[in-house]
């Protein structure tokens, strides 16, 4: 918890799987007090921890759906199975979610994202993401030949990050701030965007300038393709961009 309060863990799918381990662990410790049942009494208490985390900061898109989904496994368990069995069985569920929906999402993402990669292409990404990045280095890990461009922005900088492991790994890279885009982006080929969900509507939710290197993108036409996992997909509407914004200091 401490990593979570200090912000060492950023990223949709790195909070969203440190969140649901700190809830299997929470499972795993949890006892049914005297005279109460397990799905209520679990329910309640998964409720108490949603909230101090909110307190924290608030809950991406991708954790919402994910403690939903836990909650809708918790109301499903069989009142005739043991304590035991109950806790087995909610923590398999947590496992496979993270495996299935997180994981294996993001194995599939790469393997139709790299085919759209080709020898020669000059690739933009905007910050940090995790699915882009495992993209850039599956395919480059296949012997494809191709720069990128870390295009980066203030509070946090967090393309610095993705452009010293992308260095470390041996990939040609450019590094400019958001207030250049329109001028390196004579030069690229193909834009990567991660998202922090997709709306209902198909409106791309992500972080401040994400829509500003889109448009920037277009306006050269330069395709964007948007790497987000199903599971950060949300019912939704979203008609303008200040609705319900973060503020990261």
């Amino acid at each position: 918890m401490e990593m979570y309060l200090s912000g060492d863990i950023t990223g949709g799918n790195a909070r969203c799987i440190a969140m649901l381990r700190a809830f299997q662990e929470a499972i795993k410790d949890y006892g049914v007090p005297s005279e109460k049942t397990l799905v209520r009494d679990l329910t309640a208490r998964l409720s108490s921890y949603v909230s101090f985390l909110i307190e924290c900061r608030p809950l991406s898109i991708s954790m919402g759906n994910a403690i939903r989904f836990l909650k809708s496994r918790i109301a499903k368990l069989p009142l005739t199975m043991s304590e035991s069995e109950s806790k087995t069985s909610l923590q398999s569920d947590v496992e496979r979610f993270i495996n299935e929906k997180i994981l294996l999402a993001d194995k599939v993402i790469v393997k139709h994202a790299i085919t759209k990669i080709r020898d020669g292409d000059v690739l933009l990404t905007y910050g940090s993401s995790s699915a882009v990045e495992m993209v850039l280095l599956h395919a480059y890990e296949l012997g494809k030949q191709f720069r990128v461009v870390v295009v980066d922005s203030r509070p946090r900088l967090r393309g610095k990050l993705l452009l010293r492991r992308l260095l470390e790994k041996g990939l040609s890279c450019t590094y400019t701030h958001i207030n250049a885009v329109s001028y390196i982006m004579k030069e690229v080929t193909r834009v990567f965007l991660g998202a922090s969900s997709v709306l209902s509507n198909g409106t791309v939710y992500s972080a401040v300038g994400t829509a500003c290197v889109a448009m920037v993108a277009h306006a050269f036409r330069v395709p964007v393709l948007v790497c987000c996992e199903a599971y950060k997909f949300h019912e939704r509407v979203q008609h303008d961009s200040i609705c319900s914004n973060e503020l990261g200091m």
